[in-house]
C-alpha cells in the first residue's frame, strides 16, 4: 500500500486496531513486571486505556483528524490508569495538539504530531527516567522523523521506522534501568507502545486483525449523587449552569470568559483549551453567559438547574456537605471499613492488579459532598492517575501522595478538618513517610531479582517497595522483616491480616512477636486484601 495521508477515519482505525492488538498482548507485558508479585498490570492499564480512547470514537464518523485526534485524547484521558497508562494518555494528548487545525496530514504532519506527542508525555512527568516508555517514544518519533528524508516516503515509511526505532530502543532498556537488566526483561511500558504500533502497522498494511471494540470490566467506584449547594443558606445566585464550548474559527479565550463571568455569579470554573472547553457556574443570568460564550464558541450540552427547587431528599443529604473530603483506594472490606472509620468519604475498590482510572477518581470527587477534597492513592501506580483527575476534576482536590494503605492511615490520622487543604496536604504527607511498610506475598513465577534466586510461589518480604527477604511461609517472613526493619524507635506496629489469613494464625503470630519485642505495642486488624497475606505498619 501507498498511503500518502492519514484523516480522521483512518486514525479511528488504527487506535481501534491497536486497542485490539494490545489487548491480545497484553499478559505479555504483564508478565514483564520485574518484580514477581502478584500485581504485575503494566499491560492491563494500557490496555484499558487505549481502549477507553477507542470507545470515545467508534461511533464517530469524523474525517477531521483534528477532531477525532481530540477525541481520542479525552477518551485517554478519562480511561487513563497505572503510570504508564496516565503517560500513554498524554503521549495522544500530544499528538492531538500536533493535529490542530488540519483535516488531515502527511508523512511529514505524523512525524512532527510525533514528536509534540512525545514533548507532552515528558513534560507530564515531573522526573522522567530514561529505559521507560517516555524512551521508546522519543526513539521511535526520532526514527520516524529520519525516515522523511527517503525517497517517495509515505506514512507506512514512518510507521515502520516508528515501530522499528521503538524496537530498538526497547532492546536497550536493560542496559539503562539495571533493574531490567537484573530480572531479565525489557520495560513493560515500552514493549505496550510497541504492541501498539505494531497493531497499526499491520491494519495499515491491509492485515486483517479483530477490530471488535474490547469493553474492559472496571470496578466501579462507590458514587453517589453530586450536590451543588447547601440548602438552609440564602441561594445568592439561583442557576447553576454548565455546559461545553467548541471552537468555531478562532480559538476559545479561556481568559475572557473568566473576566466575563467575575461579577455574574460563584461557583466559577473554566478549563480546557483553545480548542474546546467546560464552564460552570452559579448565576442568576444564563442566558447572559451563554449569549457571552457563543459569541466566541458554539455550545454543547447545556445544563441549567434551578437550585431553589431541589427535593427534600436532596435537601437532607447535602446537610452533610462540608469544606473538606476524602478520597481514598483500597482492597479488601476490613480496609475498607478502616479507612471510613477515620473520616474517608469514599473508598475506591483498587489498588494491586485494579488501579483506578481517571474516571474513577472524578466521579468520586464529584460524589463528595464536600467543597474541596484530598485524595489518598495508596499506591505508588495509582498517584498519576489521582494527579491527572485533579486538572479536570469540578472542585479544587490534592493528593496526598500516599504509597501503601498503612500510609494512608498515618496520613488520616493526621488530618485535621478545621485546616484548609494545602496545610492538610502537607502535615498527611509528612505523617505518612515516617511510616515503615512491610508488604508479604508470593512469587507468581521463578525470577531472578536483586540477588535473589527466587521459586514459583515463595513467600516474599517486602519493605516499602522494596524486596527485603524471602521464605517458606508467611509468619516466617514476618518474623523476619520485623527482626530486620524493628529499630528501638518503634513503638508501634500494627498488622492487617489479608483474605488468606484465618484470625487464630494472626492471633498466634502477634503473640509470638509480642513475646520478642515486650516494649511494643501491637495491633491486629483483619484487612481482608487479596494477594497479601500481611500489610505491616512500623512507627
Amino acid at each position: 500500500m501507498n498511503t500518502k495521508i492519514i484523516d480522521g477515519v483512518l486514525w479511528k482505525k488504527l487506535i481501534i486496531a491497536s486497542s485490539r492488538y494490545l489487548e491480545n498482548h497484553k499478559a505479555i507485558v504483564d508478565a514483564l513486571n520485574v518484580f514477581p508479585v502478584p500485581d504485575g498490570d503494566t499491560g492491563t492499564n494500557m490496555s484499558l486505556t487505549i481502549a477507553s480512547a477507542a470507545k470515545a470514537v467508534e461511533k464517530h464518523e469524523h474525517t477531521s483528524i483534528e477532531v477525532v485526534a481530540n477525541e481520542i485524547s479525552y477518551g485517554a484521558l478519562m480511561g487513563a490508569r497505572g503510570n504508564s497508562g496516565v503517560i500513554l494518555s498524554q503521549l495522544f494528548n500530544g499528538f492531538a495538539k500536533g493535529t490542530e487545525g488540519k483535516t488531515e496530514i502527511d508523512a511529514k504532519g505524523f512525524a512532527e504530531a510525533f514528536d509534540q506527542a512525545v514533548k507532552v508525555a515528558y513534560q507530564a512527568v515531573m522526573n522522567p527516567v530514561e529505559g521507560t516508555i517516555l524512551t521508546v517514544s522519543k526513539e521511535a518519533a526520532k526514527a520516524a522523523h529520519d525516515a522523511l528524508a527517503e525517497i517517495d516516503c509515505n506514512i507506512e515509511t514512518v510507521l515502520e521506522a516508528a515501530y522499528q526505532g521503538a524496537q530498538k530502543a526497547l532492546s536497550e532498556t536493560p542496559n539503562m534501568l539495571p533493574v531490567l537488566k537484573q530480572a531479565g526483561v525489557v520495560d513493560a511500558g515500552g514493549q505496550g507502545l510497541v504492541f501498539i504500533l505494531e497493531g497499526m502497522l499491520k491494519i495499515l498494511k491491509g492485515e486483517t486483525l479483530d477490530l471488535t471494540p474490547v469493553q474492559p470490566k472496571v470496578e466501579e467506584p462507590q458514587t453517589g449523587k453530586k450536590e451543588e449547594y447547601l440548602p438552609g443558606q440564602t441561594i445568592k445566585f439561583q442557576y447553576c449552569t454548565e455546559f461545553i464550548l467548541k471552537k468555531k474559527e478562532k480559538g476559545i479565550d479561556l481568559d475572557a470568559i473568566r473576566s466575563f463571568l467575575l461579577d455574574k455569579g460563584d461557583c466559577i470554573l473554566v478549563v480546557g483549551n483553545e480548542a474546546a472547553a467546560k464552564v460552570h457556574v452559579h448565576t442568576n443570568r444564563p442566558g447572559q453567559v451563554i449569549d457571552f460564550c457563543t459569541s466566541m464558541a458554539s455550545l454543547h450540552e447545556v445544563q441549567i438547574h434551578n437550585m431553589c427547587e431541589q427535593s427534600q431528599e436532596m435537601q437532607l443529604k447535602a446537610k452533610a456537605t462540608k469544606h473538606l473530603g476524602i478520597v481514598s483506594v483500597a482492597a479488601g472490606a476490613g480496609l475498607v471499613e478502616i479507612l471510613k472509620s477515620l473520616g474517608v468519604d469514599i473508598v475506591i475498590t483498587g489498588g494491586q492488579t485494579m488501579n483506578p482510572s481517571t474516571q474513577d477518581f472524578i466521579e468520586a470527587i464529584d460524589s463528595v459532598l464536600a467543597e474541596e477534597v484530598l485524595i489518598l492513592p495508596n499506591n505508588g501506580n495509582v498517584v498519576l492517575a489521582a494527579q491527572q483527575a485533579v486538572t479536570v476534576a469540578n472542585k479544587p482536590c490534592q493528593v496526598v501522595e500516599t504509597k501503601s494503605v498503612p500510609q494512608g492511615i498515618a496520613a488520616l490520622m493526621a488530618f485535621n478538618p478545621e485546616n484548609d487543604i494545602k496545610y492538610n496536604k502537607d502535615k498527611m504527607e509528612e505523617a505518612g513517610k515516617q511510616i515503615i511498610t512491610l508488604e508479604v506475598t508470593y512469587a507468581v513465577r521463578d525470577a531472578q531479582y536483586d540477588g535473589y534466586d527466587i521459586k514459583k510461589d515463595q513467600v516474599l518480604g517486602i519493605a516499602d517497595g522494596k524486596l527485603a527477604l524471602t521464605g517458606d511461609s508467611a509468619s516466617e517472613v514476618v518474623e523476619k522483616l520485623v527482626m530486620e526493619k524493628m529499630i528501638e524507635d518503634h513503638e508501634l506496629l500494627t498488622i492487617y491480616y489479608g483474605e488468606g489469613v484465618t484470625e487464630p494464625e494472626a492471633q498466634k503470630l502477634v503473640e509470638n512477636l509480642s513475646q520478642k519485642y515486650p516494649d511494643v505495642d501491637f495491633e491486629l486488624h483483619l484487612g481482608g486484601q487479596p494477594l497479601y497475606y500481611y500489610l505491616i505498619s512500623l512507627e
